[in-house]
């Protein structure tokens, strides 16, 4: 079998992990290739390679915490080969396996015996002023943010054309259920079942006592516009990352932004038999074990 390796290098326990990994991958005639974690933006000429060979891949592993993890599904994106992260970050809420599991939950994806939830991505139209379109996709969230701009931004967010509201305020998160426990959570948001297949709006510090999360269903379709007097003053971030109008990160100005749920799910990996409501009581509720 093909696996790529992908480790957060400033983490000394990651990258021995890798090591230890890909030994045991050589001595039992699998193919292992190593990436570096870089930035994986878009525009970065080693996730264009990654992208584009990833479906040649049975698996990919991911050394390091949960931004390991998110960039790594960027890479693998629509093309539905499996992802085992291992935990060496303060959370690890989107780990499949401790650090202390290498191999045998290596051997469990291999052999087809480890679990997996299937997790619904979102994917982003941005609509330039020029008239082009840039796609992202996200397995968390994407948020439309005031930035460095000091003030409030208002916002109009229209579900299936429909007209719901300006919203002001600090901007707008769109979260996967995945991205439930990440930004979404800190804005207020509820927490998700990963199998939801919908996605949900939580609005950022609004300037209103109305303001209200929505919980959408699979085949929503959400467009964001924002005020033409903030048009140059918005950024958008896409788990976390700060991505420009243009696929960078300048922030230059948008037209509107059209997001729904991916039809391809990513497919997370897990070893061991912790489920999604122990995770969330353990590590939110400071309940049960350490």
């Amino acid at each position: 079998m093909k696996v790529l390796l992908i480790a957060n290098n400033s983490k000394d326990l990651a990258s021995r992990a890798l090591e230890e990994v890909r030994a045991w991958l050589d001595a039992q005639g699998h193919v292992s290739v190593m990436a570096s974690k870089g930035s994986f933006d878009p525009s970065d000429p080693e996730f264009c390679e990654l992208s584009s060979s990833v479906a040649s891949f049975d698996l990919v592993c991911a050394f390091g915490g949960d931004g390991t993890i998110l960039q790594s599904a960027r890479i693998i994106g629509s093309s539905r080969v499996p992802l085992l992260g291992y935990n060496f970050g303060r959370l690890g809420f989107l780990a499949g396996a401790a650090g202390s599991d290498l191999i045998p939950a290596l051997e469990a994806a291999l052999e087809g015996r480890a679990r997996f939830d299937e997790r619904t991505m979102l994917i982003a139209e941005i609509s330039l002023p020029g008239g082009g379109v840039v796609s992202h996709l996200a397995l968390n969230e994407m948020a439309i943010s005031r930035g460095n701009f000091g003030r409030i931004v208002s916002l109009d967010l229209h579900i299936n054309r429909h007209f719901i509201d300006s919203v002001s305020g600090d901007g707008l998160i769109v979260s996967t259920a995945t991205g439930s426990t990440a930004y979404a959570l800190s804005a207020g948001g509820p927490f998700i079942a990963p199998s939801y297949g919908g996605l949900c709006i939580v609005p950022v510090s609004p300037h209103t006592l109305n303001a209200r999360s929505i919980l959408l269903a699979p085949d929503d379709v959400i467009t964001v516009t924002p005020n033409a007097s903030n048009r140059q003053r918005v950024i958008l971030f896409f788990d976390g990352e700060p991505m420009g109008s243009d696929g960078g990160s300048s922030g230059a100005g948008i037209v509107n932004v059209t997001v729904r749920a991916c039809p391809e799910r990513l497919r997370l990996l897990r070893f061991g038999d912790d489920g999604f409501y122990e995770q969330i009581t353990r590590t939110f509720f400071r309940r049960g074990s350490a």
